[in-house]
């Protein structure tokens, strides 16, 4: 059992001590490494089926179990590890008041009905697919073990990954919202908008690099708007003490979805993202680059009016129809979105710029957008759940785990299981004599002194 790793190391030792002579004359470590993890993974496998075993046996030898369940018959299992894949014999079980059959240990081992990987293998893939396309998250996972990308796949969309809010209640006067939204490709030429929402406390320089102060993301394709508000507000709520702040700005392009923010959180006011406006003015001005200068010297003294009349005309002077439209269209967003603009005029000081662009890129973009593969919609809102999932910090194995539902029942077999694996551990201490007595540490080093001393 617990000694398997020990004697792999024994019973592989002259195949180790080749390796490293073969890999220090090649000058590449990696060579040695490879075989030592081929060694390792037999331990592990070796290791694990021991103690699956064991377990099962200290159960069938029990007395109190034998109360309460009978045994049926001896069945085998296979499940893939990270050491690779696994096979073991455990007993099926009856319950005698019940009549319900149960694997004692694959229950009391937390090992899933009908599931093929172990718990540390799905967050695996899950946080490799975080990153890289199914297939290659299957390859990775396991060493010299393929998990198909369809598994990969239904292991994500199967987890509800959210990173808990403890109540602090931080006492902060102004928070800063952003939101925006990407453009995913769908099947059948359709785009998918996940949207995407993160609060913060503002932003400090670094270098040459602008970082948010306790950023917290929220975002998927699934909800509509209200629900993603619905969840910003009772977020502020439970991270925040509402009384004392003073303002929450709202940043963004304008989008109906974003201002309905407005509705949902107290004291907000919107923000109309620069870099938007920017693209709108020089829209309107690819035909009169002239007025460029105009337009942005009544937009930073905020008249509004003498910036209508410029745009009239712009609008008179162009005479191509798309592009005259295209002035009407710059000069209603604006219109439109003015509020968003005078604020900068009474609260600026406090307004250091929206970068919802450049957090859609990093959260959603660099996975889903900017590859030239085509999602569902099902895959588009779970990849968005994880990566703002993984933005927030969480911890995908720790949160497999926190969730998995413990069999309160069997905990009765804990001390009695518990003390046979130690004696288990207390005879696998042998074993280091034999390491010893091998001469494996002294054989590394005569191996390395022949290479360097000749």
């Amino acid at each position: 059992m617990i000694n398997s790793i020990i004697q792999s190391i024994i019973e592989n030792k002259n195949f180790l001590e080749k390796s490293l002579e073969k890999s220090i004359k090649n000058n590449e470590i990696s060579m040695f490494s490879r075989d030592l993890r081929k060694v390792f993974d037999e331990a592990g496998r070796k290791t694990i089926v021991g103690i699956l075993e064991t377990v099962d046996k200290i159960l069938f030898q029990n007395q109190k179990r034998k109360l309460e369940y009978e045994t049926k018959d001896l069945r085998k299992r296979t499940i893939i590890t990270e050491y690779g894949n696994i096979e073991y014999i455990r007993r099926y079980y009856r319950n005698r008041t019940t009549k319900e059959y149960v694997y004692l240990t694959d229950e009391k081992l937390g090992i899933e009905k009908n599931e093929r990987i172990t718990k540390d293998v799905e967050s695996k893939i899950i946080e490799f697919a975080h990153d890289m396309s199914y297939s290659k998250a299957g390859k990775k996972a396991v060493n010299e073990e393929i998990i198909s990308p369809t598994t990969v796949m239904r292991k994500l969309r199967k987890e509800e990954l959210k990173v808990e809010i403890q109540e602090e209640k931080k006492q902060i006067k102004r928070i800063y919202i952003e939101a925006d939204e990407d453009h995913v490709s769908e099947r059948g030429n359709k785009v998918g908008m996940p949207k995407l929402i993160y609060v913060h406390e503002g932003n400090y320089t670094k270098g040459n690099r602008h970082i948010l102060r306790n950023v917290h993301y929220i975002g998927c394709l699934g909800k509509n708007s209200e629900e993603l508000w619905l969840e910003v507000a009772e977020y502020i709520d439970k991270k925040y003490d509402i009384k004392n702040i003073e303002r929450v700005y709202i940043g963004g392009d304008g989008a109906s979805w974003i201002k309905e923010g407005l509705n949902w959180i107290e004291k907000s006011k919107f923000v109309l993202d620069k870099f938007h406006l920017l693209k709108y003015v020089n829209q309107s001005t690819v035909d009169f680059p002239q007025y460029r200068s105009k337009i942005w010297y009544n937009i930073n003294i905020y008249d509004p009016i003498s910036l209508e009349n410029i745009f009239k005309e712009i609008i008179k002077k162009t005479a191509d129809e798309k592009r005259r439209e295209k002035v009407k269209d710059s000069w209603k967003y604006i219109k439109n979105q003015w509020e968003g603009i005078e604020i900068y005029e009474t609260e600026g000081k406090y307004l250091k710029g929206c970068s919802a662009e450049g957090h859609i890129s990093h959260v959603y973009a660099d996975r889903m957008s900017s590859r030239p593969r085509t999602w569902c919609d099902e895959g588009i809102d779970k990849m968005s759940r994880l990566r703002v999932f993984v933005s927030n910090g969480g911890k995908i194995y720790e949160e497999l785990i926190k969730r998995k539902k413990i069999n309160t029942k069997l905990k009765k077999y804990d001390k009695i299981i518990a003390r046979n694996i130690k004696i288990g551990v207390e005879e696998a201490k042998t074993y280091t004599f034999e390491i010893e007595k091998t001469g494996m540490h002294s054989n590394i080093r005569k191996i390395l002194s022949k290479i360097m001393y000749g």
